[in-house]
């Protein structure tokens, strides 16, 4: 038995998922709705494959750290531009195309 009685077993064959990210942490990234920009210094993924990303931020005038949690493809690499892209749409089926965007 494992932790909290749960079976300590391998998952079965043919059950385990891979997950891919073009977020490298480290890097600085900014949230295209809200405008906050971090350090990316988590990635998660959770069940069918949500891509979350916690970027942090350090504020001067409070001396405090804010750190907030981001969907990946709201995210843009600061120095390059370049809008983080999912394969996963959160859900049980690939994404079908690029983002959907609300226009002006």
């Amino acid at each position: 038995m494992g932790l909290l009685g749960r079976s300590s077993a391998p998952a079965p064959t043919g059950t385990r998922t891979n997950f891919e990210t073009d977020i490298v942490l480290g890097e600085r990234y900014r949230d295209k709705q809200t405008g906050f920009e971090g350090v990316a210094t988590c990635v998660s993924f959770f069940q069918h494959a949500c891509e979350r990303v916690m970027l942090e931020s350090y504020d001067a005038a409070k001396q405090d750290v804010k750190e907030y949690v981001f969907d990946a493809p709201r995210l843009v690499h600061v120095e390059t531009g370049k809008q983080a892209e999912t394969t996963k749409t959160g859900g049980p089926r690939p994404a079908a195309g690029p983002p959907r965007m609300a226009t002006r």
